[in-house]
């Protein structure tokens, strides 16, 4: 028997748990010739969008701020029952959609917490748990079976079944955002283990430790012990998730997380926000603004550590509304035109004219300043016309242009763009500089920016410049480790120079 290891983020985790959902056999089998229901959580939305290609809408979640829910209540499907390969909105008739399942049929559902003992909980925020809380009895009288995806970061100490009696969202004098209560599901849990054993035949998976630094708070480092060919398998799955931006699942407006007052308010109690024993409006509120989709986790995960905690951030996308089949017949740049590249919410590379979401993300712009968002960004090196704004707007190409070109006044400045297509573009925007640029899309395979790092090797320039939001501090490590030169990256700068402006 061989052995490997792996440490795999929260992100990559749920990814990993999704994946194996996907192939569970009573799931497929359900989705054959049965119904499915999708209970909305970010775990389970990723399941959703390999099944529908739909994301789901995120209610309540923890964060830094405590236990939180959505800025406001959008319209989007949080729950959705799939059947003959068409899905619907279940929304406001919740219970009844439960009651009408059966044998064969599945629920998945994710959990808050987990424990040794095989028990699972929710967190409920709102009076009576809400449409799940009112139609629990449905999930277990009708027969279906019930799924219940969660990663090993949610496992708590003890038995649930105790502190379930000991606790409740009612009582409570002070609560980092609205005060919670549990309610048990019962069901077959899959954490990371459970989903190596459905991708990976005869393996035994063992929990080595968690938790880590940077990114990977809550992270699980795992070992995991088979023949070659099903250890082959496993690596595999795991170079696939680690090549791969995975950002959190969910609908883009649910993601934005809610601060008093909001319209969730009124069914919240306990809120340290509402009762204004905690304050938020020390924070300064920051707007990002992608060319493609928000939210970009895969931008953001490399500018939050190095933030101010005083920031609080929200994100919009100018391509937020539309669809990948849309974009590519709508957006597609033509001869001549100033071309961007960004990506889709599924991770998916799109390339763009500039001309046609000039008008969406001034869109975007105004959106977030109506949001009282203090100052704006653009997450694109890309040159822009100037927009309309009232409060700060960031436009990060020529700031950043401006401290390459000081830095390397008078030596040749190594260039890494995302598309051949925008050569000409950049050189003219990058003006009388001594220039050698090489394309390398940050949304491809890795070996890309290896290639990339190796040709300005070769080409003995003097400092490098990643011209793209995109590219994340990984790619930096390496480009740097190849070509031994300095590099600079846009994403964590434009970090940096925010934290002047807190």
């Amino acid at each position: 028997m061989e052995k490997i290891q792996i440490t795999l983020t929260v992100e990559e985790s749920k990814e990993l748990i999704a994946l194996a959902v996907v192939e569970h056999r009573d799931l497929k089998q359900a989705l054959d010739c049965g119904k499915v229901l999708l209970k909305g959580g970010t775990t389970v939305s990723r399941i959703s969008e390999k099944i529908t290609g739909i994301p789901l809408r995120i209610s309540g979640r923890v964060t830094e701020r405590g236990t939180v829910a959505a800025m406001k209540d959008a319209k989007h499907p949080h729950s959705i029952m799939i059947e003959n390969k068409n899905f619907e909105n279940v929304d406001s008739r919740f219970r009844e959609n439960i009651c009408s399942m059966g044998g064969g049929d599945v629920i998945v559902i994710s959990a808050n917490a987990i424990d040794a003992f095989g028990n699972a909980a929710v967190m409920a925020g709102s009076p009576g748990g809400g449409d799940i809380g009112n139609a629990l009895g449905g999930f277990y009288s009708e027969g279906a079976k019930v799924i219940i995806p969660a990663g090993i970061e949610k496992m708590v100490p003890g038995n649930l079944t105790e502190t379930i009696k000991e606790t409740g969202r009612k009582n409570k004098s002070f609560s980092y955002g609205m005060s919670v209560g549990l309610f048990p599901i019962a069901g077959e849990v899959i954490t990371e283990i459970e989903a190596l054993k459905i991708l990976c035949s005869g393996v035994e998976v063992y929990a080595m430790g968690s938790g880590g630094l940077k990114g990977a708070n809550g992270a699980v480092t795992l070992e995991i012990q088979g023949s070659r060919e099903s250890l082959d398998e496993a690596v595999k799955i795991f170079k696939q998730i680690k090549s791969t931006a995975i950002n959190v699942s969910g609908f883009p407006d649910s993601l934005r997380e809610c601060s008093f007052p909001s319209e969730r308010c009124a069914s919240h109690i306990g809120c340290c926000y509402k009762s204004r024993d905690m304050s938020d409006n020390k924070k300064t509120k920051i707007g990002f603004v992608t060319i493609g989709q928000s939210p970009r986790t895969d931008v953001t995960r490399d500018i939050f550590p190095l933030l101010s905690k005083n920031f609080e951030i929200t994100e919009a996308g100018a391509l937020d509304a539309f669809t990948y089949e849309e974009i590519c017949r709508d957006f597609a740049p033509k001869e001549d035109d100033d071309v961007l590249v960004t990506k889709m919410r599924d991770g998916s590379q799109v390339v763009i004219a500039e001309k046609y979401i000039l008008g969406l993300l001034q869109n975007a712009i105004t959106n977030l300043e109506n949001e009282k968002n203090d100052i704006i960004v653009m997450l694109c090196t890309g040159k822009f016309p100037e927009f309309e704004h009232k409060n700060i707007l960031l436009t990060p190409q020529k700031m950043l242009q401006d401290i390459a070109k000081s830095f390397a006044k008078g030596k040749k400045i190594g260039l890494i763009i995302p598309d051949e297509s925008q050569k000409p573009q950049i050189r003219h925007w990058w003006g009388d500089v001594d220039l050698e640029i090489v394309a390398a899309s940050p949304y491809r395979d890795f070996e890309n920016i290896n290639y990339a790092a190796e040709h300005l090797k070769s080409m003995n320039v003097d400092v490098v410049f990643m011209d793209c939001m995109g590219y994340t501090a990984a790619m930096k490590d390496t480009v740097k480790r190849i070509t031994g030169k300095k590099v600079f990256l846009p994403r964590t700068l434009v970090a940096r120079v925010l934290n002047e402006l807190e």
